[in-house]
Formats: C-alpha cells, structure tokens, sequence
C-alpha cells in the first residue's frame, strides 16, 4: 500500500522538538554553483543528472549547531574540509570523510584511514554490532568498504561491477558502457567490441557522477538484520541490502527518484527520495510517502523541482535536509505537527547527526583541517 502524506497540511509547531543539537557536513559553501551544474547536468542525453567530466573540488566544512524554538542557535564552523560528506558519532568516537579521507576521532587519538579505492566518499557509518567496525561507501567506484579500527584494516569489500551492477551509461551519447577493474574482463570486452572502461589506476582515475554503473551514495548497516547492509541506488532509485556473508542483494524497494540515506527506523525501513522531495518510510507491506512539495520557500526558477538531500531523525521525529529551500524540515508523523527553519543559502549540506563534539574534539577538528 502506498500512501502520500501532504506534510505542509500538518499542524506549524516550534515547540514539539525541543532542542536538536546536530553535527552538520557541508560539503561546499557556494550552493548557486552546484545548482547550476545540475540544472546543466538536465541535459545529459543519457537523463542521467550529474557531472560528466572531473570538476574541481571544492572547499566544504564540519559544522555544528542547535535547532532551538524555530531557530538556529550557536552556529560555527568547526573546521574547513575537501568536500566532507560522511560523518558519524558513536559512544563518543567521531568519524567524518573528506573527499578521499576517512577521519577518526577517538578520545585523543585522530587516525586517517586511507584506501587506494576510497573516491568520493558519502557515508560513513559505525556498526551497532561491533564498536571497532567503520562502513564506508566509496560512491566514485560503485564500492563498499568495512575496515577494523583496531587492526587498522581492510575486513570486507564488495564492487558494484562485480555483483550484477557493471553496466554504466555514456552520458553524451545515452549508450550503455561497462565498467570494471579486471583486466581479464576487459580484454574479453574489447574482444567482443563491447564499450567499457576499466580502471586500471584508482588513485588517478576517476568516475563523474553520470557514469557511474550504480552511484552507491549511502550505505549503513542493518540494524535490525546483523550481516547485512543497506544500500542506495541512485540512478535506479532504489534500496538493497547487502549480504556481507555471500555479496548477494536483494531489493528492498524501487521507484525512487535519485534517493539518498536508506537506513532503520524503528521497526521498519526510511529513506529520502530527493527528487520527489518525499521521506519514504518502507516495511515488507507498507509505504508512506511524507511529500515536502507544497511547503513554501523554494526559489521561483526551480519551478517543480524538488531536491531533499538527506533526513536523520531522533526517535519518531523526522529531521530533513532540503536543499532547494535552505531549510530544516521537522516534522513528527504521529502528532502531525512540522516546522521549517531555514539556514545559510550558500550552504550545500550534504549529512548530519545527531550531538555535539567535546572541546577536546573541536580542537583535533581544527587541527586536522589545518593539514586537510
């Protein structure tokens, strides 16, 4: 059953919330520039959004604020980053990714986790099963990635290319290209005079966003199925879930549009279906769609478009992330109650979690920007 819930009907509250402190990464301070490479990206013959070629990276940042009676409060930010994307706080240890870094703050200690595969990092996510375990999704290469803290290393990968999703889409011309790092499959490709690329050297070769196979932009462990991960889809508008023990998948749910932040809540599944601007919350028998689409604020010329990049949320409240209005949606679906609070227009957020940083923790931020 699928069921469209209008939230702009519910009942404006500034009071249902109480205060939300939250960890904010924005992965660029110049939000009109992104705006206008998708606006661009429409074209793509392929109709896939997205860049084409490698862009400059930009400059982004960690921030932390207080969501407080209908305003934002004790704004700053923490330090300046390469695009930080993921983030993640957990028992007090603080993990957040930048470009092709993983960071992690643990009671004094800061360690990098570096992986010649790691590109365009989105999520990092640490596991409610085993405190010394980090998923990390390397979008740029379709890849998912567990490492073990302690031992500091690799523990489990699976690729995209190699599990049935290797089939990418030229985005100039609209024709199917495959993708892949084995060089034994290529040979076979260019055999068979099947387009492909492969990647052969992952620290200097890249893969824009329109020609990604899969586009992985978020993966979280299950934490209600111990051994198996869930995983966005972007391109196909869909949820998988992973299993670590054999890399098979299996859907979870379609008809997404260009999705982000598939995870558990509570009993069931949600996950942001940005280009409808829908908070999708999704179990084996049940789908209800909470739309932001008639909520005001959003800027004339982007017409109908909708663009909600990610949602957290703090028990049953729902805390959302939309970026065409510059604005914190809050809403509660069980009291039917919301509120908007908008922030910086200039801010692309990317992701955000709940809590705050020790002052111990703000300084080892700053410390490790001034090496970024």
């Amino acid at each position: 059953m699928n069921n469209s819930i209008d939230i702009s009907k519910f009942e404006r509250n500034s009071e249902f919330y109480g205060k939300l402190d939250l960890l904010l990464t924005v992965k660029n301070f110049d939000l009109q520039s992104i705006r206008k490479r998708y606006l661009e990206s429409v074209k793509n013959v392929s109709g896939r959004t997205g860049s084409v070629e490698r862009r400059k990276v930009a400059d982004g940042g960690l921030v932390e604020l207080t969501l407080e009676n209908g305003k934002i409060k004790n704004s700053t930010v923490l330090g300046m980053f390469k695009e930080p994307r993921g983030i993640a706080l957990a028992d007090g240890v603080f993990a957040f990714s930048s470009e092709n870094r993983v960071y992690v703050l643990n009671k004094g200690t800061i360690d990098t986790l570096d992986y010649e595969w790691f590109s365009y990092i989105h999520t990092v996510d640490f596991s409610p099963f085993n405190s010394s375990r980090l998923l990390v999704s390397s979008s740029g290469f379709d890849a998912l990635f567990e490492f073990d803290l302690v031992a500091k290393e690799k523990c489990f990968e699976w690729f995209a290319w190699e599990n049935g999703f290797d089939k990418g889409v030229d985005p100039e011309t609209g024709k199917d290209i495959y993708l892949t790092r084995d060089p034994v499959i290529a040979k076979r490709h260019l055999e068979e005079n099947i387009p492909f690329i492969e990647i052969k050297d992952p620290v200097s070769e890249v893969l824009p966003t329109a020609k990604r196979a899969a586009f992985i932009n978020s993966v979280v462990y299950d934490a209600s199925n111990e051994g198996c991960l869930l995983a966005t889809f972007f391109h196909e508008g869909a949820v998988y879930s992973v299993d670590q023990s054999n890399g098979n998948v299996k859907k979870l749910i379609g008809g997404l549009k260009k999705p982000h932040g598939a995870k558990n809540y509570g009993d069931v599944k949600m996950v942001t279906s940005t280009g409808t601007g829908e908070v999708v919350v999704f179990s084996k028998d049940q789908e209800k769609r909470y739309s932001f689409s008639n909520l005001e604020g959003k800027p004339d010329f982007l017409k109908d478009m909708e663009w909600v990049q990610n949602t957290i949320q703090n028990k049953n409240i729902m805390i959302g992330l939309d970026s065409n209005r510059t604005s914190f949606v809050i809403f509660d679906p069980e009291q039917e109650l919301y509120d908007t609070i908008d922030y910086d227009s200039n801010w692309a957020i990317q992701d955000a979690v709940l809590g705050s940083l020790d002052p111990e923790q703000k300084k080892e931020v700053k410390k490790v920007s001034n090496q970024d």
